[in-house]
C-alpha cells in the first residue's frame, strides 16, 4: 500500500484543524475577539465592505495562539473559559515540536468585515532571510506613518483629509510618508489623491500593534 505524500498529510492536518476551529466557533458564536487568537494556517481570507475573498498561502500547517491581554486570564474575550489558551492548545495538538507560528483575525472596521490568517513552520522562519523584511518594517518606524495608518483603517482618505485630521503643514509631508508606506506595502492609492490600506494588510498590521503591547 502506497504511503501518503507530504502534501496529502498536510491537507489532512489542515482539514482536521478547520473542523476544530468550526467546533470552537459553534461553542461561542457571538464572542468578540479582543486579544490575539488564531485558527488554522495555510490559507488567508480577506474581505472588505461586506465582500469576502480568499487566497491560498504557501506551505504552512497547524494553528497557533498567544496569551491574550484581557483581564488576568490571558484569554481572548469570549473564548472557552475552560481553556483560555484554546488556540495554543490546538497548535500543540496539530504541530509538535519544533512547532509553528500563526496569526489570524476576524474583524469589523471602517474598511468593512475582514478575515485573515497566516502561518509558517518555525523551521521556515528560522531559515528565511530576515533582511528581506527590512523595508516593510522600516516603513512603520515613524509616529506620523502609524497615525496615518490608523486613519486609513477607518476607511479611504484623501490627502486633504489626512492633512486636515493630522494637522500637517502641507500635502508634501503627507505624500512623503504615504510614499514610504506604499513602498512597504502598507498603503495603496486606489484612485488619484485617495489612499487606503490593502485589505490583506489590515490584520497583519493589527497583529504587529498587538504584539508590541506591554504586559
Amino acid at each position: 500500500m502506497a504511503q501518503n505524500s507530504p502534501a496529502d498529510l498536510l491537507l489532512a492536518r489542515l482539514e482536521a484543524l478547520e473542523s476544530r476551529v468550526h467546533e470552537l466557533e459553534d461553542r461561542a458564536p457571538s464572542a468578540p475577539l479582543s486579544a490575539p487568537s488564531s485558527a488554522s494556517t495555510g490559507a488567508e481570507s480577506t474581505g472588505a465592505t461586506g465582500t469576502s475573498g480568499s487566497a491560498g498561502s504557501a506551505g504552512s500547517a497547524g494553528s497557533a495562539g498567544s496569551a491574550g491581554s484581557t483581564g488576568d486570564s490571558g484569554a481572548a474575550g469570549g473564548t472557552d473559559v475552560a481553556d483560555p489558551f484554546w488556540a495554543l492548545t490546538a497548535l500543540k495538538e496539530h504541530e509538535p515540536s519544533p512547532g509553528a507560528v500563526v496569526f489570524a483575525g476576524a474583524i469589523d472596521v471602517g474598511l468593512g468585515h475582514l478575515e485573515y490568517q497566516w502561518g509558517r513552520p518555525v523551521e521556515h522562519l528560522l531559515a528565511a532571510d530576515w533582511a528581506e523584511h527590512a523595508e516593510p518594517v522600516a516603513a512603520l518606524g515613524h509616529p506620523l506613518r502609524l497615525a496615518i495608518l490608523r486613519r486609513l483603517l477607518d476607511g479611504e482618505h484623501t490627502v486633504a483629509q489626512i492633512v486636515d485630521e493630522l494637522e500637517l503643514g502641507s500635502t508634501g509631508v503627507a505624500y512623503h510618508h504615504l510614499s514610504a508606506l506604499q513602498s512597504g506595502g502598507w498603503a495603496m492609492s486606489p484612485r488619484r489623491g485617495s489612499w487606503s490600506i490593502p485589505a490583506s494588510r489590515v490584520v497583519p498590521l493589527l497583529a504587529i500593534i498587538t504584539a508590541l503591547e506591554k504586559g
